[in-house]
């Protein structure tokens, strides 16, 4: 890699960024009351060890550039404002966060003779050298003491840092307003009514627990003798990761006071314990110790970091986590949530019976009014429909009550349902609750796979068009825009199985879907393309090549063979362009989304959602998959077998089939690979009507079989002479694609099998979180897929974001770019927050009633 392309790849990374503002002097704030009360001295300490960078953390994985002390004449001089606001510090004395990045703080200094403030790893490698030798100042520097480090000039003028500010006195109440629950903060998600919010904390409220219990070990695990714990305020546009493993820092992690190094909790804790993160060869020419850990730069040389020299920092400002912790068990207490984290909290009752009352009247008023029949969806029909249901059900919610009765509104009432909540009963059998691997992320928890039968699904939703494929574990819904659509889904979705609901073509402008349009809108753009029979790399072709070969043999690019390749488009549009590049296209998407409350960056069952805006939001695409169709190399996957760190939706826009070529081999090769496939009968049928054209096989395997498929990879690469790489893995690598040979060998001696599902056009395909999925195109193929993050599946993000931190950095999946804790952080906040704001007004509203009397 050229030293411009190094250069290139540092601008890139605004994922560790700031953006440098102004800040204001710390004022002296009174401390909160703790519910577990920790010892916090923030008081200046001699420092133990100048620390100086070796290696840019961005660069890692390269051998390192020499290190250049920047010149005075490179530095850009203070602004005006800067240099006014430098001079009142030095004139009044008083202790100011760092608001500069260190490469500009020597300029405040009064003689040239003073010591300069240390800079931190990222300002001292400010400066890259370009391959024709030219000076490439990267302007949009990260700073890691940026609003970090306490300043203070002395009496000579001189700047010294005198510590980090303090988490509990320090915090401003715009800053706890971030991360505690109140009820004066409107919550980041919106609109949420109190089923959703019961349902959120169902399936995710135990998984914040151990969160917060992991938490609370860093404090035993914190070796730094003199106890400081420093508080990093969350900056808005900036993702804080770890300089070990590249996981998003949530809350504790440790910091070096002299380069700004961190580390999260799970990488000290792993070198606490001796365990390395990955193999160790050539650590110490990359700038790293034999755990991976960048070296701290001393003016004697370059040394490593010592577990008892580093400051444990916190993000979350205040007391706020705790205070969360305890709501939530509390929350969940009062409004009849299950809770299986175990822990003592959980086992706390409400003795109040008239509040219990309470609750279970809001409860059951929230069951009436949480109809999917609202959403704009519906048809006009169908919302007066529910209206007069509405109407009747509250006359008996009203008739109960005066008599006691326990009434639960449903959507049937038999003799299974009546005065049921399809809350409280989705824990209903505990003993089959399946938990497995317990380890770093927890207890990873699957409920058993459901097979159903047309007959029970019609009674749990009547009216829902829809069918069972795959023996009954594969739920298809044939009215993509029926507003009741969500009750079947859920029975299926909770248990990690994927879905599959036709006719979303109908809400899209297929027009704008099209191959000539794309050919027509970016014709000439360049692009890397893939020839997916080898695997290689076709570079900066432009596309118009790719489009006009998707309906012309006799248009597609050759081999050095001769024969026409099996092309597929690489990465395009980028993710964080898509709305930019594609406005229309994006627009149109927006509008036909199926199960819009999941798969809508705002709906109210993506818990991304409720990450606040000042956070980096994560890549949720959408992203397009456009290939060749490959039914006569049954052995060659358009898109091999792989694993998603998130929930996604995948719907196919485009099907066809080239004009110039005979139709006869490419049909019969699709009704094969169908069969082959694995698909049932109700499946092969359907593909061969006439109005219908297959696009695409998939097979999405259970993520609790991740590990069988894995360790059959592996024996595979055994037998066949080849060294299991270390810092790999068969599933991420993407290297395989599984035949029908393969797939009855897992399933033959693992008992493994996938669900095998024909995508057609106008289908759109779920894929559960961590569910290992391959596809191949049998016919072109123009896919969009969208990526959402389900409560129901919170517990395979989180334990995937530990999996992808033991990948090597060359690892397209390494990096957590989902931040997962942040997430379920700020979705518990949101939820509690709900919950509590309306038992408070429903309080309110009945002692107001009761004085009127």
């Amino acid at each position: 890699m050229s030293q411009k392309e190094l250069a290139a790849l540092v601008a890139s990374r605004t994922s560790r960024k700031r953006t440098v503002s102004s800040a204001a002097s710390i004022s002296s704030r009174s401390e909160p009351k703790s519910i577990i009360e920790i010892h916090i001295s923030n008081d200046s300490s001699p420092t133990k060890r100048a620390c100086r960078e070796v290696e840019n953390a961005t660069l890692r994985a390269e051998q390192p550039l020499p290190l250049e002390e920047e010149s005075p004449g490179q530095v850009p001089p203070l602004t005006e404002e800067e240099q006014q606001r430098h001079d009142e510090f030095r004139t009044n004395g008083s202790i100011f966060l760092q608001d500069l990045p260190c490469f500009k703080l020597q300029q405040t200094q009064p003689a040239a003779g003073s010591s300069p403030i240390p800079k931190c790893r990222e300002c001292r490698r400010r400066n890259l050298t370009t391959k024709e030798g030219e000076s490439s100042a990267v302007s949009d520097v990260y700073c890691r003491f940026y609003e970090f480090r306490r300043l203070q000039f002395n009496e000579n003028g001189e700047l010294g840092v005198v510590g980090f500010p303090n988490p509990y006195s320090e915090p401003s109440p715009e800053d706890i307003a971030i991360w505690q629950p109140d009820k004066n903060t409107a919550p980041t998600s919106g609109y949420m009514d109190i089923q959703v919010c019961r349902y959120i904390l169902l399936h995710a409220g135990d998984q914040f627990c151990y969160l917060w219990r992991q938490e609370a070990e860093a404090l035993r695990l914190h070796q730094n003798p003199d106890g400081t714990i420093a508080w990093k305020k969350a900056v808005k546009g900036t993702r804080e990761i770890c300089d070990v493993c590249d996981t998003t820092l949530f809350n504790y992690h440790w910091t070096c006071r002299k380069c700004g190094f961190g580390v999260c909790l799970d990488c000290f804790k792993d070198r606490k314990e001796g365990l390395r993160l990955r193999r160790a060869e050539n650590a110490a020419q990359k700038g790293c110790d034999e755990y991976h850990w960048l070296l701290c730069s001393d003016p004697s040389g370059p040394q490593e970091h010592a577990l008892t020299e580093l400051m444990l920092t916190q993000i979350i400002a205040g007391d706020a986590l705790n205070v969360l912790g305890r709501l939530l068990h509390e929350v969940r207490t009062l409004w009849q949530v299950p809770q299986v984290c175990g822990c003592l909290l959980s086992k706390q009752a409400v003795e109040d019976a008239q509040l219990n009352e309470l609750i279970q009247d809001m409860i059951k008023e929230s069951q009436l009014k949480q109809h999917t029949s609202y959403s704009s969806l519906a048809s006009e029909q169908k919302v007066h429909q529910q209206q007069r249901l509405d109407q009747l059900h509250a006359k008996k919610l009203e008739f109960a009550r005066e008599r006691g009765i326990d009434y639960v509104p449903g959507r049937v009432w038999t003799k299974e349902t009546l005065g049921k909540d399809p809350i409280t009963t989705a824990f209903d059998n505990f003993k089959h609750i399946n938990f497995l691997r317990k380890g770093l992320a927890g207890l990873r928890r699957f409920l058993p796979p459901r097979a159903m039968t047309l007959a029970h699904s019609t009674q749990l939703a009547p009216g829902v068009p829809h069918e069972w494929l795959c023996d009954g574990k594969l739920l298809r819904l044939t009215d993509a825009m029926h507003p009741d659509n969500r009750v079947l889904y859920q029975e299926v979705w909770k248990c990690g199985q994927p879905v599959m609901i036709s006719e979303v073509a109908r809400s899209l402008n297929l027009d704008l879907w099209h191959p000539q349009a794309f050919c027509r809108d970016f014709g000439d753009k360049p692009n890397d393309l893939i020839n997916c029979l080898n695997g290689n790399l076709v570079p900066n072709q432009p596309m118009r090549h790719f489009w006009e070969g998707f309906q012309c043999m006799s248009k597609r690019l050759l081999d050095a063979n001769g024969k026409p390749m099996l092309l597929k488009l690489k990465d395009w549009p980028p993710g964080d362009d898509f709305a930019e590049i594609l406005p229309t296209r994006f627009a149109d998407l927006m509008k036909g989304l199926p199960m819009p409350e999941y798969t809508l960056r705002t709906g109210n069952l993506n818990i991304a959602s409720c990450l606040p805006k000042m956070f980096v939001p994560p890549d949720l695409g959408p992203k397009m998959y456009n290939a060749y169709g490959s039914a006569l190399h049954p052995d060659k996957g358009t898109t091999n077998l792989h694993l998603d760190i998130s929930d996604a939706v995948n719907i196919m826009v485009y099907v066809g089939i080239p004009q110039d070529g005979d139709t006869k081999p490419h049909m019969a090769a699709t009704q094969k690979a169908i069969a082959l496939g694995g698909c049932d009968y109700i499946t092969r049928a359907r593909c061969q009507s006439p109005d219908v054209l297959p696009g695409a096989l998939w097979h999405i395997f259970p993520a609790r079989d991740a590990d069988k498929i894995r360790d059959l990879l592996n024996r595979v690469t055994l037998e066949k002479g080849f060294r299991l790489e270390p810092d790999h893995d068969p599933i991420h690598d993407q290297n395989w694609y599984l035949d029908d040979k393969l797939r009855a060998r897992l399933f033959k001696e693992y008992g493994v099998e996938g669900h095998p599902i024909v995508q057609c056009l106008g289908d759109a395909v779920f894929i559960p979180a961590g569910a290992p999925h391959q596809v191949q195109n049998l016919h072109n193929c123009i896919k969009v897929a969208e990526d959402f993050v389900s409560p129901e599946n919170i517990t395979h993000c989180y334990h995937l974001t530990h999996e992808f931190r033991r990948l090597s950095h060359s690892h397209t999946n390494h990096e957590d770019k989902l931040q997962i804790k942040n997430i379920i952080y700020h979705a518990i906040k949101d939820c509690c927050t709900i919950l509590t704001r309306a038992l408070d007004e429903r309080i309110d509203a009945e002692m107001a009633k009761l004085n009127a009397d």
